[in-house]
C-alpha cells in the first residue's frame, strides 16, 4: 500500500531528468540528452524565470542567448544533417559571426499558463521586453521575430527540449550591440539582464559572464 507507493515515487524521482532549479519547473525544464556536449552547453546557457499571481502562473520565461558557442554548434549540426559542402559551411559560419558581432540575439520562450498565445510583437502587448547591458543601460529590442515550428532554429532547439509546440511561443529578440572586444573598450561590471515586465509583474533573467555576449580574450 503506502510503502510501495513511497518506493515508486522515490524511484521516479531518482530517474527524473528535470533540471534542478530554485524556481518551479518551466516548460523547457527537461533536456533531451541526444548530444551530451550540446546538452551541457544548454544546461549552462539556459535561463528561466517564473511569475506567479495568486499562486497561479502568470508568466514563464525561458531564454537562450545565441552566443558564439551556440552559433558554432548550430552550424555544425546543419553541416552534419544537411551534408553541406565546405563553401556553404564557410558562408554560414561567416553569417553567424557577423550576427554575433553586431547584435545580441536571445531566443525567448513565453508561456502565460494557458493555451492562449502571448503576442509580444503586437503594439499594446501586455508584456514589454528590455535588456539591461553590462553598463547598466536599458535597451529596447531592435527586432522581435516569431520562430515558426517548421524553421531550422525551432527544430534545432526542439532536439534538446520538450514542450516547445505544446506550451510556449518562441521569439528571437535582437538588441543592438557595441563590439567592445574589437574596439578595445572595457566591459562594464553589471550583469546582463533580460527583463520581461507588465502590469502583472516582472521576470528578470541574469547572465553574469560577459563572454556570452562579447568576443573577449581569455583571462
Amino acid at each position: 500500500g503506502i510503502g510501495l507507493l513511497a518506493v515508486l515515487v522515490l524511484s521516479l524521482a531518482a530517474c527524473s531528468t528535470a533540471r534542478r532549479r530554485d524556481a518551479p519547473e518551466g516548460p523547457l525544464s527537461l533536456l533531451h540528452y541526444r548530444d551530451p556536449a550540446t546538452a551541457r552547453y544548454f544546461e549552462a546557457a539556459y535561463r528561466s524565470g517564473n511569475l506567479y499571481v495568486d499562486f497561479r502562473p502568470a508568466l514563464v520565461v525561458d531564454a537562450i542567448v545565441q552566443d558564439r558557442v551556440y552559433r558554432t554548434l548550430y552550424v555544425d549540426t546543419l553541416r552534419q544533417q544537411f551534408l553541406l559542402p565546405e563553401p556553404e559551411v564557410t558562408k554560414a559560419q561567416a553569417e553567424q559571426e557577423r550576427a554575433f558581432e553586431t547584435q545580441i540575439s536571445i531566443l525567448v520562450f513565453v508561456y502565460e499558463g494557458t493555451n492562449t498565445p502571448t503576442p509580444i510583437t503586437k503594439p499594446g502587448s501586455a508584456w514589454r521586453l528590455l535588456l539591461r547591458d553590462d553598463d547598466g543601460q536599458l535597451q529596447a529590442p531592435s527586432a522581435i521575430v516569431p520562430i515558426k515550428p517548421d524553421s531550422q532554429t525551432y527544430l534545432y532547439i526542439d532536439k534538446y527540449f520538450r514542450g516547445l509546440d505544446r506550451w510556449s511561443q518562441v521569439y528571437r529578440v535582437d538588441f543592438p550591440k557595441l563590439s567592445k572586444g574589437k574596439l578595445g573598450q572595457p566591459v562594464g561590471s553589471h550583469p546582463f539582464e533580460l527583463i520581461v515586465t507588465g502590469i502583472k509583474g516582472t521576470v528578470t533573467l541574469k547572465w553574469e559572464d560577459p563572454k556570452v555576449f562579447y568576443a573577449l580574450p581569455d583571462g
